[in-house]
């Protein structure tokens, strides 16, 4: 069967490019059921939706999957409306996040035959064979559909693929693979570099964050996964990888024997992870050095305990103030996330985050939280009437840059004057502690990332630092 697999574009302006694992190992599962796979990629070869739409005609396919999260949504409604007019009788279905979380509105406002939920690999292939042997593709576990009423269906759950070393690696030749590789990395280097996903799901519940595969933690085989690093080494003469996993640090032993295999057959690559604070040890985080790792992203979020304790982040700021000297001990950066505008969000606690990253010496962009569709807050969001509107609150997703949402009980103005004033001076307090390396470093970075306008970013954040709004 010939199927075009579509990924949407993130959003509007410069930003790092992050290859689409997701379609990539759905591409590859379909591929190895023998259909005829075909990939529009608008993120990677930077396509108008114009492009992208005739692009996906002019391949004349029987199915159109579209892939991306929800902060995608915007692009999937345009393209599979266009699309639509263009090829009436095309199946056409979305899977990940947004279709998951919000299957109606995709159904509703995109025109589409039916959703995934969860997790599409198994799922795809299963709907691809019925829909090839004319069979009724409603009886499909894990999809979703609106029947003749325009009532939403579901057919019988999907359970999680418990062994990841059952799917095979991402199609990555059918991508433009190279855009990626050759792109800034997420550190705003220019390495050529390409990710591994060692494992999926998170056990943790932190109220901002939707899991869509899942609290249990499934992990690939260590050999499996440092194979596959071989393979991108050989193939694509990458420098640099990493794992963008939710949670790679969660299981000590797991890490441990990803190093060792690491240093042994791969010595000299650097690589980097997602980690949390209280998963890591010194131990630990000596081996990944050893092993080449030379940067570990934490989600700190907040520096104010009872700002943690709402996002039920099940970790206090000293632990994440130890984890980031401890890993910075170890040789390796640490950095942070943070985000401001949560329910109860007050001034008192966005000044113990600036005094937080003042302690740790870090620096790292302050977003506005986002109520993304299938976590806690965005329910609660929605009980307190914040979102009036769902479907016009997904179509101006783009990044957590932008206010969209305000939890808090400030003004918007007055909230976005906050984070202006905790942004500048975590900016400001980093850059004096060591100004003849880190300005030109930090500028450098952001004129890279956004050009002129990152720069007159940097300079206003700055003058806002100076000048606190009480």
């Amino acid at each position: 069967m010939k199927i075009v697999l579509v990924y949407p574009s993130y959003g509007e302006g410069s930003h790092s490019r992050y290859f689409p694992f997701g379609l990539a190992y759905v591409a590859a599962c379909l591929l190895e059921a023998g259909h005829s796979v075909s990939v529009v990629d608008m993120e990677g070869d930077n396509l108008s939706v114009t492009d992208a739409v005739r692009q996906t005609v002019d391949l004349s396919p029987r199915v159109v999957a579209f892939g991306g999260m929800v902060t995608r949504f915007r692009f999937v409604k345009q393209l599979s409306n266009a699309i639509r007019q263009k090829l009436p009788n095309v199946f056409m279905l979305a899977g990940n996040s947004g279709a998951t979380t919000v299957p109606e509105i995709y159904l509703k406002s995109c025109g589409l035959n039916c959703v995934v939920l969860g997790e599409g690999e198994i799922t795809l292939v299963e709907l691809m064979k019925t829909l090839e042997e004319g069979s009724d593709w409603h009886f499909v576990p894990g999809i979703a559909w609106l029947d003749d009423k325009g009532e939403l269906k579901k057919s019988l759950h999907r359970e999680m693929i418990q062994d990841l070393d059952s799917i095979p690696w991402p199609a990555w030749d059918l991508f433009p693979v190279e855009n990626y590789v050759s792109s800034l990395d997420h550190r705003q280097k220019k390495v050529r570099h390409m990710e591994v996903l060692a494992s999926r799901g998170c056990p943790f519940s932190c109220v901002y964050c939707y899991r869509i595969y899942g609290r249990k933690v499934r992990r690939r085989s260590p050999e499996s996964i440092v194979a596959e690093l071989k393979e991108l080494v050989r193939r694509y003469d990458i420098r640099y990888s990493g794992f963008p996993d939710d949670l790679f640090t969660s299981d000590r032993d797991f890490v441990m024997k990803i190093c060792a295999l690491v240093k042994e057959e791969l010595p000299g690559l650097k690589w980097s992870c997602l980690g949390r604070v209280n998963t890591v040890d010194r131990e630990m985080l000596l081996s990944m050095k050893d092993a080449g790792c030379d940067w570990i992203s934490y989600g700190i979020e907040s520096g104010c305990d009872d700002m943690l304790k709402r996002m039920r982040r099940g970790v206090t700021a000293e632990q994440c103030l130890e984890a980031i000297k401890l890993t910075e001990s170890a040789g390796i950066h640490a950095d942070g996330s943070f985000i401001i505008g949560m329910f109860g969000e007050t001034r008192d606690s966005v000044g113990r985050t600036v005094e937080f990253c003042r302690q740790a010496d870090i620096t790292a962009p302050m977003l506005f939280v986002t109520p993304y569709p299938g976590t806690a807050i965005f329910n609660t969001a929605l009980e307190q009437g914040r979102i009036p509107d769902v479907e016009k609150f997904l179509e101006e997703m783009n990044s957590a840059d932008s206010l969209l949402v305000n939890l808090t009980d400030f003004t918007d103005r007055e909230l976005m004057n906050l984070r202006d004033w905790a942004q500048g001076t975590i900016g400001r307090n980093y850059l004096l502690k060591k100004p003849f390396s880190r300005i030109p470093a930090l500028l450098l970075k952001h004129y890279k990332l956004k050009g002129f306008i990152g720069l007159v970013h940097d300079a206003r954040a700055f003058l806002a630092s100076l000048l606190r709004r009480e």
